[in-house]
């Protein structure tokens, strides 16, 4: 004894009794039914929305260096050391909407010059030659002029030369 299972096929399917050849789909099509409208607050939100991003390209348009600054000041709080770096700049040059402070320059040069800016580094300790107040320590100061020099920027192999010519 066999056990055959026999295939569904659906009433409408050729060959069934239901089957309608008029009926391009067979007989169970179903209809997109009209959708309700948004309610108001969905509107005004979706109005908000577009308002603040035209704003915001506003801004952008007349203010850039602002906003770079502001994008720089987060980078920066998040430790990326470029960031750093660039703040760093933009207190010292008193760039970007920020009023000249060399005392936070000073800062932002250290944090990114610790975090390995090799830019930083060497701009740390030219700042400290200058007389500016950095708070270097004799260590720091060839570590960073170390690695400013590793990374090809020649003002540091200079300094490393000048400064300390019995090990360079």
């Amino acid at each position: 004894m066999q056990n055959i299972t026999k295939r569904y096929k659906p009433s409408w399917a050729p060959g069934e009794p239901g089957y309608n050849p008029l009926l391009p789909y067979g007989p169970k099509v179903y209809l997109a039914r009209k959708k309700k409208p948004d309610p108001w607050w969905v509107f005004a939100l979706e109005v908000f929305v577009v308002v603040g991003v035209l704003c915001m390209f506003v801004y952008m348009y007349y203010y850039i260096d602002h906003l770079h600054t502001h994008a720089a000041r987060v980078y920066a709080h998040l430790g990326s050391s470029d960031a750093q770096h660039v703040l760093a700049h933009n207190y010292l040059h008193g760039r970007g909407g920020l009023e000249k402070d060399e005392e936070k320059a000073m800062y932002w040069f250290k944090m990114a010059a610790d975090a390995g800016h090799p830019e930083a580094g060497y701009n740390a300790v030219a700042s400290h030659m200058q007389g500016y107040n950095i708070n270097l320590k004799e260590r720091e100061i060839e570590q960073y002029l170390k690695n400013a020099h590793e990374n090809g920027i020649e003002d540091a192999t200079r300094a490393l030369k000048d400064m300390l010519p019995h090990k360079y």
